[in-house]
């Protein structure tokens, strides 16, 4: 029979579940890294928030949202996780976009030694890793390997044509996607947008989105709500039924059975780097040493920052 020792799962994130206190600079790091996470294709930015060591008050948080318990803790936290989050996007949507596009490998590179960075950390939750902890990890690096296999070709556009936005609604498919890229945010290490993509929704549900700021922008003047709506609302039932059912699930499997959830998690962070691996069979030496140094400065960067107390 296994033992909880002080540094398994007895001790879950001891620091904030224990006490009414919030880790505002921890978090408000995670917000960050999280917005940058989400501006990456293929990087989840809940993974950013499990190697921060704060996935379980996350889902607690959300659980307690959906269940209509607003509590001065979780309104703080998701608050500042929220604002931390969006001022990134904001900041750095335009610089993110730029260097993925032109750096790909050394981008890539630096989210792999961050993803990992939390590693040790969650390891630290759930050892010694053995019985229902194994059975947990390999369910999770499963997943992710056969995500990272279902990973569709990048999309050409046609030589000399400008892309044309396409919104045709496919409502079960719609809520399945907005359903499955809820749960992509919620779960880490699985990108939404990716899950989109594979789901064959990504376009049309962009599309939707576009319109339905154009119509907001410009006050009416603008945009197709007659044709976005078909798309969004299913999307967003979708979205509202992953958000409550799996957020509460998490937190039941985090509260009673913290070993085979902790191991998951610890099995889809480390398989979550196989879907963004940043080197094509051509790469240069160059590529690999500067790769290899970025992977090195975000592990130690994240395993510093992931034990902050403040």
């Amino acid at each position: 029979m296994e033992r909880n020792t002080q540094s398994g799962p007895a001790s879950i994130s001891k620091d904030v579940r224990n006490t009414n206190r919030i880790p505002f600079i921890r978090t408000g790091v995670a917000g960050v890294l999280m917005g940058l996470a989400n501006l990456v294709p293929g990087v989840s930015g809940g993974t950013m928030v499990l190697v921060m060591g704060l996935y379980e008050q996350f889902v607690s948080a959300i659980a307690d949202l959906t269940r209509f318990r607003f509590t001065r803790k979780s309104l703080l936290f998701i608050g500042l996780l929220v604002l931390a989050a969006a001022i990134a996007i904001g900041a750095c949507s335009g610089v993110m976009s730029h260097l993925v596009t032109t750096r790909r490998s050394a981008m890539f590179s630096l989210f792999i030694g961050m993803t990992l960075g939390g590693a040790p950390l969650l390891y630290g939750m759930v050892k010694p890793l053995k019985g229902s902890a194994v059975i947990g990890l390999v369910l999770g690096l499963g997943l992710m390997v056969v995500i990272a296999g279902t990973k569709p070709d990048k999309p050409q556009p046609a030589e000399g044509r400008e892309a044309v936005e396409v919104i045709e609604p496919s409502y079960a498919r719609d809520v399945a996607a907005g359903a499955v890229g809820m749960s992509a945010m919620v779960l880490p290490g699985i990108s939404g947008a990716y899950m989109l993509l594979v789901l064959g929704r990504y376009e049309a549900i962009l599309a939707a989105v576009h319109q339905v700021s154009k119509f907001v922008v410009s006050a009416g003047q603008k945009g197709d709500l007659g044709t976005a709506m078909p798309v969004i609302i299913p999307v967003a039932i979708g979205a509202i039924i992953a958000m409550v059912g799996l957020s509460n699930f998490l937190k039941w499997m985090l509260h009673r059975h913290p070993r085979v959830m902790l191991g998951f998690l610890l099995g889809v962070l480390l398989g979550s780097v196989i879907g963004i691996w940043p080197f094509d069979a051509g790469a240069a030496t160059r590529d690999y040493v500067i790769g290899v140094a970025l992977a090195i400065a975000g592990f130690v960067a994240t395993t510093i920052l992931s034990r902050l107390k403040m």
